[in-house]
């Protein structure tokens, strides 16, 4: 990838800032964090996302539990946030069922991998469209956390729907290079 290290650099500006907020707000140590999910669709280096944040150095570093679970997904475009939401309740009430879990849940785009520097106009949509940014999301199993004046929301259920085996779902966001050789993302939707 042309530009790997700017990418990362961009990880580490829009992660790191949301991952010590939400620890902030919450009154949360790094330590009682069971999950971490971090989502991205246009980015999937390897460490993973998730491994960035939870081997952060340097003068504030998370110190995440060493039996952290962690996911990394990408490649799901605007979707991933909610799968991640769905996955997160799964893995609590599965990991956690006697109601002491956190799971964070960090949820990304990212520019400078997917930025097309073509002329074919169907992939100059997404330069247009879409900006850099990140949020945190906590979602917990724990009677303290759960009350109505700590919490926001309450996720009573959540049902996801696969649209990948229609051709139209399958092709909605497609990658591929241009006649030129440039690599970007055409919308189909």
């Amino acid at each position: 990838m042309p530009y790997h290290k700017e990418s990362i650099d961009e990880v580490h500006m829009v992660l790191f800032p949301v991952m010590e907020d939400i620890l902030r707000k919450t009154g949360l140590s790094p330590r009682d964090v069971h999950i971490l999910i971090v989502n991205c669709s246009g980015l999937c280096p390897s460490p993973s996302l998730a491994s960035i944040v939870i081997n952060r150095q340097g003068s504030i570093s998370f110190k995440l539990r060493e039996d952290v679970k962690s996911y990394n997904l990408s490649g799901m475009g605007c979707s991933a946030s909610m799968l991640a939401i769905d996955m997160a309740h799964n893995l609590l009430r599965v990991h956690h069922s006697n109601r002491d879990g956190n799971a964070v849940i960090l949820s990304t785009e990212l520019l400078t991998s997917g930025w097309y520097p073509g002329n074919e106009q169907a992939k100059l949509v997404l330069n247009c469209v879409f900006r850099m940014g990140a949020a945190a999301i906590l979602l917990s199993n724990r009677d303290q956390l759960n009350n109505f004046n700590v919490a926001k929301y309450r996720l009573i259920r959540s049902i996801r729907t696969q649209r990948a085996f229609t051709y139209t779902g399958y092709r909605s966001a497609w990658r591929d290079e241009d006649s030129n050789g440039f690599t970007g993302v055409t919308l189909n939707r």
